[in-house]
């Protein structure tokens, strides 16, 4: 594996927003929409989204036409020529209002090989158990989803390293986790509000997703029911906190859950419809769960082919910039565009880290539900020779 070598270039010049939209999309065809998400779902929106809010940047607007005239920021991460390959990390969140808003509920490592031409989409489980490095070069063992937490958590975790630090601080830091696990260097990050997440597929007019498998959740959490008493009386609420604890006691209050349920095939989804389906967690496995994220990818990315969603105009770019927390300047994004050349040269290969092939369920010292890897506490040898074996 070719080291990253973290050095950066200015680019100084302009692009036309519309220009590189046009560059991108005339190179996309729809038989490799999911190649097409890696770049438009992650990248072009990270793209938008740079466009709107990097500080290192400066708006021209000139008539009905607006481009971007670059004044500073980071190129693209260079690479040494035995191998070219880029990733990121892109990981979905509650966000404000949510419980656990800043932890990350959903992470997807998306690395593409461009010598190889291959993309590879690796799902990585929230309960993964891994050392984090939370007090400068101390580490300890968290759940994978902490890291953007920790990164973001400067009173409790005061002493971490600089680039640890603050909202791009997170991100850097779920990202070296992440390629930590994965034996992948991380080159950048996508951090994306799921209430976003919902206004995004809201405005492209909803998704069709391909259901992977027949499931029901009989017990999807209501917003707003979480301590709904569902007409017991306070003698039977003790009585069931007497015989029951942890999610056995959550389901005697059933006016607390709806049903998330749905055959295998096609189906069309909302916003709303399509975080749920993401959410899931009591219908199938955390395998399923996976498996539904990455059909959700799918379908937002043949909308966006379908519709040249980019081009649609000034809602849709403002509902992708603001989707998005990232750390890929607008430069590096044009850059990479050119770069990858046509992504219908590209194969894709999807990866799952579950408990069938990699990782055992346990419980932490304190109780809660952990998953580590099969080769032994902190050894991700077995993860990382799996993953190599097949990008």
């Amino acid at each position: 594996m070719a080291k990253t070598a973290y050095r950066s270039t200015l680019l100084s010049s302009m692009y036309s927003l519309q220009d590189l939209s046009d560059k991108f999309f005339d190179k996309v065809s729809t038989n490799k929409a999911l190649f097409a998400l890696f770049l438009v779902g992650s990248l072009a929106a990270i793209l938008v989204g740079v466009y709107w809010m990097n500080k290192y940047q400066s708006v021209v607007v000139k008539g009905d036409v607006e481009t971007v005239e670059f004044v500073g920021g980071e190129g693209l991460v260079e690479k040494e020529e035995e191998e070219r390959r880029y990733s990121v990390v892109l990981a979905g969140r509650g966000g404000d209002g949510h419980a656990g808003g800043t932890l990350a509920d959903s992470i997807i490592v998306l690395t593409a090989n461009l010598d190889t031409k291959k993309a590879t989409f690796i799902t990585v489980p929230r309960d993964l158990w891994v050392p984090i490095p939370h007090d400068w070069e101390n580490k300890a063992n968290y759940k994978i989803n902490a890291a953007y937490n920790i990164g973001l958590d400067n009173v409790r975790y005061a002493n971490k390293k600089p680039e640890f630090r603050g909202s791009e601080g997170a991100g850097n830091l779920l990202g070296h986790v992440a390629g930590e696990v994965v034996g992948i260097p991380i080159d950048y990050f996508a951090v994306v509000d799921f209430d976003r997440f919902k206004n995004l597929i809201d405005t492209l007019g909803g998704i069709t997703v391909e259901v992977p498998e027949t499931f029901a959740d009989n017990f999807y959490p209501v917003k707003g029911l979480e301590n709904e008493t569902c007409g017991f009386s306070n003698e039977k609420i003790a009585d069931v906190h007497a015989k029951y604890s942890g999610f056995q006691l959550e389901k005697q209050f059933t006016c607390r859950y709806e049903t998330i349920a749905y055959d295998k095939g096609p189906a069309d989804l909302t916003g709303d419809m399509a975080l749920k389906f993401v959410r899931s967690r009591h219908g199938d496995s955390d395998f399923g769960r996976s498996k539904r994220q990455i059909a959700v990818l799918e379908g937002i990315a043949k909308k966006l082919v379908s519709l040249d969603a980019v081009k649609k105009g000034s809602k849709l770019l403002k509902d992708l910039s603001e989707m998005v927390d990232t750390n890929m300047g607008l430069s590096a994004m044009g850059t990479l565009i050119d770069i990858i050349g046509n992504p219908q040269e590209y194969e894709t290969e999807r990866l799952y880290i579950t408990e069938d092939n990699l990782v055992n369920s346990s419980k932490a010292s304190d109780g809660q539900y952990i998953l580590l890897p099969k080769a032994g506490n902190n050894n991700f040898s077995g993860i990382k020779s799996y993953i190599q074996e097949n990008i």
